[in-house]
């Protein structure tokens, strides 16, 4: 099973939004896919219309006390499920802390779905922590939505100089892109093309500011469920079949 995190230590930059969207086109190009919020937040958890008094809480599944497959949600779009989050993740912190093998715990919870899905995306927390640490290590492929902006940049070469820390995490194939691009702003422009060499793709995939994300609120929903034909859309459509080129 292949396994790709949405990550950026800052907030507010289309993490969630981009997996969500990413996780229900997988599904649509007949993969099976989960989706695992790991976000205390839950709003991935939320946009694919998952009522937030879920009864099971997620914390209980690092504390072995539940079946991950107990929490494990589906969707109205085939061969797509959820694992949703609630505020009980807040305290994963703690126990990842005291877990004296923290490090293969993700990897011991997820061995047995590989059994029915073939891809599973995370939607991090955006913070470093033992949990990012935990998936730099289990992960093939770490997706890094970027504003346009120079400290998102700056942001980008302070992640790959963390990971050069540890050799495992050396292996994680970095996919940056940028979100809420508007073309008529010349800073946008500017640094999307001033970029290449920090991120190292001469053709980096963009997805532009649009009503549409706004809009997932409303429907709780993913794009395509409700303008598949936006140009929004069709950018994601774009970093989907680059992610499947990567993984």
């Amino acid at each position: 099973m292949k396994r790709i995190a949405f990550f950026n230590v800052k907030g507010g930059v289309g993490k969630t939004t981009s997996a969500v969207n990413i996780a229900w086109l997988a599904a649509q190009d007949d993969t099976n896919t989960i989706l695992w919020d790991l976000d205390p937040q839950s709003c991935a958890s939320w946009y694919m219309g998952i009522a937030d008094d879920h009864p099971n809480k997620s914390i209980n599944i690092f504390k072995g006390k539940t079946p991950i497959g107990k929490l494990r949600l589906h969707t109205t779009q085939p061969r797509l499920s959820v694992i949703p989050a609630d505020l009980s993740l807040r305290k994963l912190e703690a126990i990842l802390a005291d877990e004296a093998k923290s490090e293969q715990l993700l990897q011991k919870l997820t061995e047995h779905l590989s059994e029915q899905s073939k891809l599973l995306i995370f939607d991090c927390a955006p913070a470093y922590s033992k949990l990012s640490e935990n998936l730099f290590s289990n992960c093939a492929v770490l997706a890094i939505p970027l504003l346009p902006s120079p400290l998102s940049l700056r942001s980008y070469s302070q992640l790959k100089e963390f990971l050069q820390r540890k050799k495992r995490w050396r292996k994680l194939t970095l996919q940056p892109f940028f979100t809420m691009v508007d073309r008529r702003r010349k800073i946008h422009n500017d640094v999307i093309k001033d970029a290449t060499n920090v991120i190292g793709d001469d053709d980096p995939i963009v997805i532009p500011y649009a009503s549409e994300y706004e809009k997932m609120g409303i429907h709780q929903a993913p794009i395509h469920a409700f303008a598949p034909a936006t140009q929004a859309a069709k950018a994601y459509e774009l970093l989907w079949e680059r992610l499947k080129a990567r993984n």
